[in-house]
């Protein structure tokens, strides 16, 4: 499924506290993948949810993902 538009990213901990509080995480549809990636490497324990930027609805399918 090949996403289009504007997404916001968090990453949460375990209590679903936003990992990086003063960042807004932003991606288009092509960048969303890599975007994940990467938090999920630099916060290995962490659950990542995308939301739509515009509606602020979260998109299922691609979120929640928890990383491993």
């Amino acid at each position: 499924m090949t996403l289009t538009g504007d997404y916001r990213i968090e990453a949460q901990d375990e209590n679903g506290q936003n990992l990086l509080p003063k960042v807004k995480l932003v991606a288009q549809g092509r960048g969303l993948t890599t975007t994940k990636i990467s938090l999920c490497r630099t916060f290995p324990k962490a659950t990542i949810r995308v939301y739509d930027l515009h509606t602020n609805e979260e998109i299922k399918g691609q979120s929640p993902r928890k990383c491993r």
